[in-house]
């Protein structure tokens, strides 16, 4: 009955009066016999039913809604485009309602001649990262007096996704390669391209390795080993616990991650981003991080949800990036002793590094224990606070 439900919801509060006089005059004429309420009766019925042809047919006009932008960082202009033509002969509406989240705006239409358009321009509200729902874009039809009244659909829903703001990182940053930043490999390896040292020929090392030269000199053979290549790996770990956050210290924290991940996807590093986990025995959750816009866009829908915080976090994470960086992302009312507790929770041979989130704080860094402590008071103090975090091990 999605017709009589559509009906029902047509009629206004002046019409529902009359129809309720309609009723009540063919009830008291044919009791009664008073002519006066069968006209009373007669002329609402004539309201009603010349009301119709207002709100059904062909429709007024066409819209179309378009984006100045899909996404956009947080802070940056965006607006709303919508189209409005008029098809046919019918004259055009006024205004058109235009929803945005919870808001509507309003846009006023001039006429237009037949096959006639205007463009009309509405600015979106960027102040805060997340999913603004634009549209749809409607019109409403009713007649002179009021009676009938129908919202008319015209376009579909648009999204625009408020990223964190980031900012651009000195090539490197995204990751740390120790053996280019002197700290030279333990192992050796016999197939790589950093050439290490000679020793002596053992059994079953290929003879493609021999360095015949030395070789002859030194009266055996001599074989040739490397220092193995290893690539920093990056592993960003984010704190979503709200208890380890003041004010807007989340949302730098927010902008960290993406600043650092974006680097390291600049730097063609492997890059894994994790979050808190749900249980306290369970598994760090993934953060979809495969491309730019995948790690944007899930950034710009986290919320701080889980009730466990960057310790519980570094140690969900153990093995997910061995022999590479890991970034400890988290807020700036952890004390100095879960810190620390975060930093060690990482396997060995990773080099830690933990950056607090504290809006409007002072930039410094500190060393604690094995691992850098970085206070970054806004998203610019990022490049400043990593100059020797991690840099030189």
């Amino acid at each position: 009955m999605r017709w009589l439900d559509a009906a029902t919801r047509a009629i206004t509060p002046w019409g529902w009066a009359l129809l309720a006089t309609v009723a009540m005059g063919v009830v008291l004429a044919r009791s009664l016999g008073w002519t006066e309420a069968l006209v009373a009766a007669v002329a609402a019925a004539v309201l009603v039913l010349g009301a119709i042809p207002w709100i059904v047919g062909e429709r007024w006009a066409r819209a179309r809604i378009g984006l100045s932008a899909e996404r956009v960082p947080v802070g940056t202009e965006a607006l709303a485009l919508v189209e409005v033509s008029r098809p046919t002969r019918a004259a055009t509406p006024r205004q058109v309602d235009l929803d945005i989240g919870d808001e509507e705006a309003v846009l006023e239409i001039p006429p237009l001649e037949v096959g006639g358009r205007v463009l009309r321009s509405v600015p979106l509200d960027t102040s805060r990262r997340g999913l603004r729902s634009i549209g749809p874009a409607t019109i409403m039809r009713t007649d002179p007096f009021g009676v009938l009244e129908r919202r008319h659909r015209l376009t579909e829903t648009r999204t625009l996704v408020v990223h964190p703001r980031v900012v651009r990182l000195p090539g490197g940053a995204g990751g740390i390669v120790r053996d280019l930043d002197g700290e030279a490999a333990a192992e050796r390896t016999a197939d790589d391209v950093s050439f290490h040292s000679l020793r002596e020929y053992a059994p079953g090392d290929d003879r493609r390795l021999v360095h015949w030269r030395s070789s002859a000199r030194h009266g055996a053979l001599l074989v040739r080993q490397f220092e193995p290549s290893r690539r920093a790996d990056t592993l960003i770990v984010l704190s979503t616990d709200p208890a380890e956050y003041d004010g807007d210290d989340f949302e730098l924290a927010l902008s960290l991650v993406g600043t650092l991940g974006l680097a390291a996807m600049a730097d063609r590093r492997a890059l894994r981003v994790v979050e808190s986990p749900r249980t306290e025995r369970g598994p760090a959750q993934p953060v979809d991080s495969a491309t730019r816009e995948r790690l944007l866009d899930a950034l710009a829908v986290l919320e701080p949800r889980s009730g466990h915080g960057i310790a519980q976090a570094a140690r969900a994470s153990r093995g997910a990036a061995a022999g590479s960086v890991a970034w400890l992302i988290t807020g700036s009312t952890v004390p100095p002793r879960t810190l620390r507790t975060a930093a060690n929770g990482m396997p060995a041979g990773v080099v830690s590094v933990v950056v607090r989130a504290a809006v409007g704080a002072l930039p410094s860094r500190a060393r604690l224990g094995d691992a850098d402590v970085v206070t970054v008071g806004a998203i610019e103090d990022l490049s400043r606070g990593m100059g020797s975090a991690g840099g030189t091990r």
